[in-house]
């Protein structure tokens, strides 16, 4: 599959990633759908990082908005990440901030990743960056754990407002988006793509929004169950 929207830049991180970091097989049934919603477990960044380096399927990425500018990316890790998180001295948070804010907007740029605004009315330019992307053919990642910094395999309780997406995409379209769960395996090297999970149509959106999330939690069981049943399968 073709990486159509990354630059030569991202496609050369991608190339360097796959050189120094341990090799994960995609383990897919089938062919893997385009445009989609793939859902990740974040596991303190593991779940995106190998998802956009050893997934062949070109992603825009849901990354919090304050990473997306280099200066409300300076003000999080000098006030909160480096500080608060890992317990620096503000001078030296300072510092450190100021080269990396620059490195991680601009990679977030470049990857055209979508800013989620999280609490705010903005959110609605999440959703309409969203939707033109999946009408252009191009698919989403998301990472929608409540604790991101959990490194564990399983995926943890799950925020659902991604399931919105859904509805919009209908109005424009008249077809439901396929939404499909990843699950990263460090003991197995794998990435195990699930079955993909779509709405229903003529249903009532909130109740089918609820069972909708459920068959995702479902579905992530499966993975983690399937995962641990092939450990020794490297």
């Amino acid at each position: 599959m073709k990486t159509k929207f990354y630059c030569r830049s991202i496609k050369f991180l991608r190339l360097l990633a796959r050189t120094f970091t341990k090799y994960y097989r995609v383990y897919s049934s089938k062919e893997m759908i385009v445009p989609a919603v793939y859902i990740v477990h974040h596991q303190n960044l593991l779940g995106p990082i190998s998802t956009m380096t050893w997934i062949n399927v070109p992603l825009h990425i849901w990354a919090l908005s304050p990473f997306c500018r280099q200066d409300t990316c300076y003000y999080h890790y000098v006030n909160y990440t480096f500080t608060r998180r890992f317990g620096m001295p503000k001078l030296l948070a300072s510092i450190i901030a100021f080269p990396v804010s620059f490195f991680v907007s601009k990679l977030l740029q470049s990857l055209q990743a979508i800013p989620v605004f999280r609490g705010s009315r903005d959110i609605i330019t999440t959703i309409i960056q969203s939707i033109s992307a999946l009408m252009n053919g191009e698919s989403l990642l998301i990472c929608p754990d409540i604790n991101y910094t959990d490194t564990g395999s399983e995926m943890g309780e799950m925020y659902d407002g991604f399931l919105n997406l859904d509805k919009y995409y209908m109005k424009k379209t008249k077809q439901h988006i396929a939404f499909v769960p990843l699950l990263i395996s460090k003991s197995t090297h794998r990435i195990y793509v699930g079955e993909e999970i779509y709405f229903k149509d003529n249903i009532n959106f909130k109740k089918e929004k609820g069972e909708v999330f459920q068959r995702l939690k479902q579905e992530f069981s499966y993975l983690e169950e399937f995962s641990r049943d092939n450990k020794s399968v490297v």
